[in-house]
Parts: structure tokens; sequence; C-alpha cells
């Protein structure tokens, strides 16, 4: 598998980064900043230094697990207790003042600069990276009036719908991919770039995958959008490869080294006395077809049964006793490594929504070939043989056959092990399709026992940007951890597992 490398060292970005200390807040003597004489100007502000923190600090973030790890189904915690409780969630809205005030700054500094025309194309690429993580999270958030330059900041930004939103980050990638090229005499990011290293046709890849990833993502709420973009899209350059996937390897752990740009797991095992679990539904539906990829992503128990249990979610107190840290496996080797690779977007997850597009009749491809080709691009990730790889092609599961919608949950469930570890990804596909089913403990919570549909808006908005954030809140129907964002629009879901009245299931 070829590696994507951090080719400059990041420790010196922080400090950099005081150039944009801008915020949301009023300022009583704004004017007066404006005109200081010891302000850093536009010409002195280095866009390549603002873009590699903003790659950098987002890409990390993105690898972070907290409950939205759990409502992947990912990963467990076993000192969570109830997770489905009115919790302030800040992240990820605070993507607005760490990253998306910046990556604009970013946008700005180069759109008026023609050898800046490809930085430009890639800040706005980003740009929507961030934006779409945000709202999936949320649904209605400040959209067109946030991140504006000092000169039109709006402090109480309107929130648009998730609808329009999604209309305008499918249209943002589709002309920032087109503008990639457009114009010679480029002044390059270079190793500035820690995710491509200004390499522009991987850039348009990107742009073009992640445009075919929100295309999917709206299908069952806006089925013409979908097929737009989608019958646009799909004979463009894609992310077809591992060489081209999207990622970024953490720096390898020195005395001298920030722990901050070090993989964070490494850093938990040298100290944790309580493994780091893996959450039951990932294991659900990998153990069944004895999945080659099982001893990479996940430890066995050390209870000497070498099982591969997945630990539940909302277990009560005496449920959680079948699950004791020597009896649920925990993350596999890969992810204990000194250095991993951090996936921002895989050849596999492009394949697999290529065989959604071919499933559903969108495309004319040919579904159950890319369906395999998905699985073997994610076996090729993670350096399993052939042979084995071969076999489980072979096998079932490696074939697109049964019902209509026994194929979609084959598409979905393959794509979802794919993806495993990008939490945000498997949390909103699960929300988006209803798979994998998921077996859910006996604490009910505030949602009655249902993984969360979106997170509530945080109490500072409610402080500072009062009459908006009500106003989004009564247009999606409350606040309320069940209220469906736009594009959760699919009938029946989520599913019942089939052994929720079973315990322990697994």
């Amino acid at each position: 598998m070829h590696i994507m490398k951090l080719n400059m060292n990041i420790k010196s970005i922080a400090s950099l980064l005081m150039m944009l200390m801008i915020s949301f807040a009023c300022t009583s003597d704004f004017d007066a900043i404006n005109t200081s004489p010891t302000l850093l100007t536009k010409e002195k502000i280095q866009p390549k230094t603002i873009f590699t923190n903003v790659l950098k600090s987002s890409i990390f973030e993105s690898f972070n697990s907290g409950n939205i790890g759990e409502f992947s189904g990912y990963f467990a915690n076993q000192a969570s207790g109830d997770i489905f409780s009115n919790t302030d969630y800040t992240s990820p809205f605070n993507y607005y003042r760490d990253y998306i005030i910046n990556i604009s700054e970013v946008v700005r500094l180069t759109a008026d600069d023609a050898q800046k025309n490809d930085q430009n194309a890639m800040a706005r690429i980003w740009k929507v990276w961030l934006y779409h993580w945000v709202t999936d999270a949320y649904g209605d958030i400040p959209y067109f009036e946030a991140a504006q330059g000092v000169e039109n900041v709006i402090n109480l930004p309107v929130y648009n719908t998730q609808e329009e939103i999604y209309i305008d980050l499918l249209n943002e990638l589709k002309e920032a991919e087109t503008q990639l090229g457009a114009q010679g005499d480029q002044l390059s990011f270079g190793n500035a770039d820690i995710l491509y290293q200004g390499n522009v046709e991987n850039w348009k890849k990107f742009a073009n995958s992640l445009r075919l990833r929100l295309a999917i993502r709206v299908r069952f709420a806006d089925a013409s959008l979908a097929s737009e973009h989608i019958s646009d899209v799909i004979n463009s350059p894609l992310i077809d490869v591992n060489s081209e996937n999207a990622s970024l390897r953490t720096l390898p752990p020195t005395s001298s080294e920030n722990t901050n740009n070090v993989n964070y797991i490494w850093t938990r095992e040298l100290t944790a006395t309580i493994p780091m679990f893996v959450g039951f539904p990932i294991m659900d539906v990998m153990i069944p077809t004895g999945d080659p990829r099982l001893p990479v992503l996940a430890s066995p128990t050390l209870d000497g049964s070498e099982s591969f249990r997945g630990r539940p979610i909302q277990l009560l107190q005496e449920e959680k006793v079948p699950y004791g840290h020597e009896m649920v496996a925990s993350v596999g080797p890969l992810l204990k490594e000194e250095t991993y690779d951090i996936i921002v977007m895989n050849a596999a997850e492009v394949f697999f929504l290529k065989a959604e597009a071919a499933f559903a009749g969108i495309t004319g491809e040919d579904a159950n070939q890319q369906y395999r080709l998905g699985i073997q691009a994610s076996m090729e990730q993670y350096a399993i043989s052939e042979t084995d790889t071969q076999g489980f092609l072979s096998e079932e599961v490696g074939s697109l056959t049964g019902t209509q919608e026994e194929q979609f949950e084959k598409i979905v469930t393959q794509k979802y092990i794919s993806t495993f570890f990008q939490h945000y990804q498997g949390w909103a596909e699960f929300r988006r399709t209803g798979y994998p089913r998921v077996w859910i403990g006996n604490d009910p919570g505030v949602t009655n026992g249902q993984i969360p549909r979106r997170l509530t808006y945080p109490n500072d908005e409610y402080l500072k940007n009062e009459a908006n954030v009500k106003a989004a809140a009564d247009r999606m129907g409350g606040n309320d951890l069940m209220t469906r964002v736009w594009w959760d629009a699919r009938e029946g879901v989520p599913f019942t597992h089939p052994l929720q009245d079973v315990f322990p299931p697994n």
C-alpha cells in the first residue's frame, strides 16, 4: 500500500496561526483594530501556512472517537455510561472557529492571484470537506453568512437549510475541480500541502470522489439532485487505487515530538490499563464471514478464547458483567502502530459509491463488478494476501446476490468496513441507510434506546445567536437528538437487530 507521508515538520504551525485570531464575537473598537499599524496585513499572511495547519488539525480531529466513535459502531468505551443523553455537543460546531474561518481566509487570500488559482481551488475543496462534517452532524447550520472576512463579518449569521448547503457544496466541488489546472504558471503549495503535496491531478480525483460521496448521501432526500451530480461525475477521474487515497501519516514518536502530531492510540497504549475496545456492530458484520481483515483491525480478547467479540453500547450496569475488559476485543495492531495513516477518503469507498449508483440505476456500470472491486481495494489497503482476498470473494459475501434489499445491505456493509475508524462517515451511513443493524443495550437514555439522528446545537449558540439557532431548530422539528437531518429520509430506518431481545447477543 502506498503511503501519503507528512513531508514537513508541523510543530511550528500553531504559533504561526496566531495571525488568524478571528472569531464571531462583537468588538467595540472594530474600526480601530482594522486600521491598526501593527495588524498583520494580507500581504504578510502566508496562505500555505494556514492551509497546512487546517489540514493537519482537522484530519487529526476526524481520527478522534468519543461519542461519535460509539455511534458509528467502530469503537466502544468501557467507561461510557449513557451516551444517548443531552450533552453539550460543542464539536464539530467548533470547526467554525478552529478550521472553517481559517480555510475561508485561504480562499480569500488566493482569490485574486492568477498564480494561486490551484491553491484557491484546493482550499475551496477542503472547505467543502469541513462543512459536510458539520452539517451532517447538526443539520441546518450557518453557511452563506458564516466565516466572512473581517471587512464583512456577520456576528449573527443566519442558519441555512441542509438542502441549500448541500446544493452549494456539490456545486463548489464541481467548480473547484474544473478550476484546478485551468491556468499555467502556478505557485504550488508543495510540501505545505501535507495531503497531496500540491499534486493537481490527485486533488481533482479527491474533489470528484467527495462529490460522489455527497451526491450518494442525498439520494433518499432528492433523487434528482443525486442523479444529476452522479451522472456528471461518474466518468471523471476518481480515486481508484490506494496510492491515490487521501490520507495523512502521523509523525513518529520521539522524545522531542509534540504528542499532538503522534498517533494518539499508540500513545494511549503506553499507559492504558484498559484496552481500547472495538464496537459490537463492526465485529458483528465481520465475524460471520471470516473476514481476513479481522486480525488487522481488531486484537482478540485477553481471556484466552481468541474471540473477536465486540462491545455493545448503552449497557445497563448488570449487562456490563459479560463484557469485562478481558472479554472484549480491542482495536487491532494497525491502529496501535507508532505511525498510522489517517484516512480521509479511500479507493474502496469510491468503488462502493459507484456500486450503489449502479445498483440504484443511476449509472450503466455493473454494480456487482464495482462491489467486488471495492472489496479488493479494501483488502489491498490492509495488505491482505491475494489468496485470502480471492477466497473471500469466492464466498457468498463476495457477490451481490439475494433480494434487492439484501444486495443493498451488502454494498453498505462492505463500505462500512472499508471506512473503519472514520467515525462520522460510519454514523452518517448508518443513519442514511439503516445498516449495519445495531444491537443496543437496555439503557434507553433520552432517545428511547435509539442511536441519535443528529447532534443538538451547542449551548453557546443559544447565548450568542439565539434568534437564528431557534429558527433553525423550529424549522427542523426541534433541537432534539432524534430530529432527522434533511438527507436522513429513508423510510423504515433504523432497522431492529434480529437479536435485540437476546442477551448477550454475542
